[in-house]
């Protein structure tokens, strides 16, 4: 199977009620600076086995190309590594919400931040039922 490394609007969770109560009921994995939370979703009409959003605080970057920046780095680095996570999912026929936020206030370069996400989509993958 080949393997789709694009990451369309389709895949990306943007309901402020939904991340909201992702946030305060989701499970969590974590490894600084970046901390997934995640939850099985009830949505069956899902077109994605995968629906993400990504955060960096504008307390810890003030300015928002900083924080654009981040973003990019972690979009990107979810992009080419979320097959880790989406094999596992298509098996068992779940669809899952996720966020992934940024919690330092110092960058990290792409490298680190792509193994740190390889290892999150690891422990997540891992964790599912």
């Amino acid at each position: 199977m080949a393997t789709n490394y694009s990451l369309g609007k389709k895949e990306h969770l943007k309901s402020n009620l939904s991340i909201q109560d992702l946030l305060k009921t989701g499970q969590t994995v974590s490894a600084y600076p970046l901390k997934i939370y995640w939850k099985i979703s009830s949505d069956n009409h899902q077109k994605s086995p995968v629906r993400v959003a990504f955060s960096v605080p504008k307390r810890k970057f003030k300015r928002a190309v900083d924080r654009n920046l981040v973003k990019r780095r972690i979009r990107e680095s979810y992009r080419l590594n979320k097959y880790i996570l989406i094999n596992p999912l298509l098996d068992k026929k779940l669809n899952v919400i996720m966020v992934i936020l940024f919690l330092s206030d110092e960058f990290i370069s792409f490298d680190s931040m792509n193994a740190l996400i390889r290892k999150l989509l690891h422990k997540t993958a891992n964790n599912l039922p």
